[in-house]
């Protein structure tokens, strides 16, 4: 909708085909990420089974920090880790639900050994961002592997 938005969504997506991209991003994310912690896919998800291994390349390049990946792309996530790719410990991958209130993958995450999210239009979510200004502060649930599931308020 807003022009310099969209230009700048573009620029980005563009870039994920350089090939200096996981070097670029292992030095901006490792020089700038201070808290440790990394949301991948804030605006947008995986474009491809090449894309996530990107992801993951990045991840193994800092085993410091902890990442998390929310997405819908089931396949291309199972067609990863069925080529015999290893997610890295420090990358937890959330599939998300389809549908506002909609049942999260909860089959698929289990055969594929990953977590869940949900969006829900009720009372029961977990996430406490939008009683903290819609900041995680000092929560870390999404990038924790023993959460099965997260529930998030609809926003």
């Amino acid at each position: 909708m807003w022009g310099i938005v969209q230009r700048a969504l573009m620029r980005r997506y563009k870039s994920l085909t350089h090939p200096m991209w996981v070097k670029a991003m292992t030095t901006a994310i490792g020089g700038l990420e201070s808290s440790g912690y990394f949301r991948w896919a804030h605006s947008g998800d995986l474009r491809g089974v090449w894309h996530l291994n990107k992801i993951c390349q990045v991840a193994k390049n800092l085993p410091k920090i902890k990442f998390w990946l929310p997405t819908r792309e089931y396949g291309m996530v199972s067609d990863y880790i069925q080529a015999g790719n290893k997610i890295p410990d420090n990358l937890n991958i959330r599939l998300s639900a389809f549908m506002i209130d909609g049942e999260p993958p909860t089959a698929i995450a289990k055969r594929l050994g990953l977590t869940t999210g949900g969006v829900s239009t009720d009372d029961s979510f977990t996430c406490p961002a939008p009683l903290q200004g819609h900041k995680c502060l000092s929560c870390r649930k999404c990038w924790d592997k023993h959460i099965a599931n997260i529930n998030y308020k609809k926003h």
